[in-house]
């Protein structure tokens, strides 16, 4: 079985499927080449900013959209932040450690 790497392996909770997921994450995969981030976690919270570009707000935007169907067990917010696009996404209350499989796909420890 071929090795992964964290950014290939979805979270647990996740409800998307293999190719859905696959499908997903070169979406990501494909904003972060455009636009590299800054990733940040505390407290039960991942940031992660983008530079501003064509088209990185609204990709953002889909792409938190969509993940907000499939992992509903955290919120999803794009903002936009001094020409920066900014991604929050918050563990529910009590639950910190529900970010963590979120923060990896981003590179980030949790």
């Amino acid at each position: 079985m071929p090795e992964t790497s964290p950014r290939t392996v979805l979270p647990l909770a996740c409800t998307l499927g293999p190719e859905d997921g696959r499908d997903r994450l070169s979406r990501w995969e494909a904003l972060h080449r455009t636009a590299v981030p800054a990733v940040h976690v505390a407290d039960g919270e991942l940031r992660v900013s983008y530079p501003g570009g064509p088209g990185v707000t609204e990709e953002l935007r889909s792409l938190a959209a969509a993940e907000a169907t499939c992992c509903a067990f955290v919120t999803w917010d794009v903002t936009e932040e001094a020409g920066r696009a900014v991604l929050t996404v918050r563990a529910p209350a009590g639950a910190p450690e529900a970010i963590g499989p979120i923060a990896v796909l981003f590179s980030a420890p949790a």
